[in-house]
């Protein structure tokens, strides 16, 4: 009974998601990037035991501005970023997520040193598509006592 609450739920969280409009979706993306640079002012403001009402005052901004852009009503400009870096003492780092595949594909093996090598092999996937493929598994404690 749980699993289908979770699953009704799932799919009601996804609907609203899936028919979003394209500019919906990008809007969304921004406002996630903008928190993760917010969140890092946050903790270090914070830290430095300064409200956000000082925050906005060593920024030269309102404290309602920084109110807005916490509570993702309008939306961080790159002034705004360098700014922040400079009044905290921060720099942001900004980096791409690749994947480990992106990452390996045209890594050549290591060179030996002549204490020892190292082996570098490409390991294909197995096509679980095909008949056959898909490995078997233990039945759990549960299944077998039934």
């Amino acid at each position: 009974m749980k699993s289908a609450k979770n699953d009704k739920i799932l799919n009601a969280f996804n609907e609203i998601f899936d028919n979003l409009s394209e500019q919906d979706k990008l809007e969304n993306e921004a406002k996630l990037i903008m928190f993760r640079f917010l969140d890092i002012v946050e903790r270090k403001r914070k830290k430095k035991n300064w409200s956000r009402k000082e925050l906005a005052k060593k920024l030269g901004t309102s404290a309602s501005y920084i109110t807005q852009l916490m509570r993702g009503d309008k939306l961080i400009n790159m002034l705004t970023l360098a700014k922040m870096q400079r009044v905290l003492n921060i720099k942001f780092d900004i980096s791409e997520l690749v994947s480990y595949q992106e990452q390996t594909e045209d890594k050549k093996p290591p060179i030996a040193n002549g204490k020892g090598f190292w082996v570098y092999k490409k390991i294909e996937s197995p096509n679980y598509s095909e008949k056959g493929n898909i490995p078997k598994l233990k039945p759990t404690k549960e299944e077998e006592e039934a």
